[in-house]
């Protein structure tokens, strides 16, 4: 069953009333997605993790312990923030939001990255209101717009600082990261 969603800049979007009960391809990217919002990181993230950590016990004469316990540690505090980055946010609400140009039984990556971006551009929606329609999908805490907004901006932070280590950059070149920006 589809039906309406939600309208920005002028488009109309629709949703799947159950995502996690179809054989669709894009119930299927929905499960995908669902695994990075639940271990709060995005595929590409992570692979960037344990490169990184491969990297560091290549040579078995000089394996770096400190590294190798800074890497464990980061991910261990990202699997316990209290929502995941706002990139994954739009990610999954890329999967669930669709217009008239695409299917809702597929999903094309490419076409929802342009989708991310003229939501981001439009301003006409926030993470809050794309939490709040992913809610009956998803467990999520409740949380004011506010608290949600300090939240995502500190999850943000702490993903960007931790990329910028992971991916050996000594200073951040933009305020947020997101997975075009992490080799595959």
């Amino acid at each position: 069953m589809i039906e309406p969603a939600f309208i920005s800049n002028g488009v109309q979007y629709y949703r799947l009333k159950d995502y996690f009960n179809t054989f669709s391809m894009r119930g299927l990217m929905a499960l995908q997605v669902y695994e990075e919002w639940n271990m709060r990181f995005q595929r590409e993230h992570l692979m960037a993790f344990i490169d990184s950590m491969e990297k560091v016990t290549n040579d078995p004469k000089s394996i770096k312990i400190g590294e190798i316990i800074k890497l464990i540690a980061m991910m261990k505090e990202r699997m316990e923030w209290i929502v995941p980055t706002s990139e994954i946010i739009y990610k999954f609400a890329s999967v669930a939001f669709f217009d008239k140009n695409e299917s809702p039984y597929s999903y094309d990556p490419e076409y929802c990255k342009e989708k991310i971006a003229r939501w981001k551009e439009a301003a006409d929606i926030n993470d809050f209101f794309i939490v709040m329609q992913l809610k009956d999908m998803l467990p999520l805490p409740t949380l004011s717009e506010e608290d949600l907004r300090i939240c995502l901006t500190v999850i943000d932070k702490m993903e960007e600082l931790q990329l910028n280590k992971v991916l050996g950059k000594s200073s951040p070149s933009k305020t947020k990261m997101d997975s075009s920006s992490v080799p595959s």
